[in-house]
């Protein structure tokens, strides 16, 4: 029988919109608790595409009010996934960074963890730059890359639970 509509093949679906055969989740088993926020469905996703095929059906448009919740809870103002700096951007780095952990395994992790190690002296440097080249304070923004060191550095405490598959709850916020 032919599906009416649209039909797509897709790598991951929006949480809110699973909708999850019971044979699937026996053989996948359901969301991994250790995600607090943020990449859960990816990582869900990623497992139960080796079950079959991700599929999205029909003609859908919707409306996602991005952040509206975590946003009031931890006094930030901003849409998408952009600010590092945060205990938003924190519970970001940290999820992504535990669901390429159990997706591609610990060496796509300890590299991706060595770009953000990396990137804390690329952003001071081009900062640093900017602001000279624009005749401002050179160390205007100082404190995002302040912040945006912590957040990697508090990956870097929680590698080793993270490498070695310990469990443990990964909320940040």
């Amino acid at each position: 029988m032919q599906q009416a509509g649209t039909r797509e093949k897709v790598d991951w679906i929006n949480g809110a919109f699973l909708m999850v055969k019971k044979t699937a989740i026996e053989k996948t088993g359901l969301l991994d608790e250790e995600f607090f926020l943020y990449a859960e469905e990816a990582e869900w996703c990623s497992r139960l595409k080796n079950f079959g095929e991700l599929i999205v059906y029909g003609d859908l448009k919707i409306i996602h009010l991005q952040g509206e919740i975590i946003n009031a809870e931890t006094n930030t103002a901003g849409k998408g996934y952009f600010d590092l700096y945060s205990k938003k951007g924190l519970q970001l780095i940290v999820s992504n960074n535990l669901r390429i952990r159990k997706q591609y395994g610990a060496g796509w992790f300890i590299f991706n963890l060595s770009v953000y190690i990396f990137e804390i002296s690329v952003f001071f440097i081009c900062n640093l730059l900017d602001n000279l080249i624009h005749l401002r304070n050179p160390f205007k923004n100082w404190s995002l890359v302040l912040k945006y060191s912590k957040n990697v550095f508090i990956l870097i405490s929680l590698s080793s639970k993270i490498i070695f598959s310990k469990k443990f709850f990964y909320k940040m916020i």
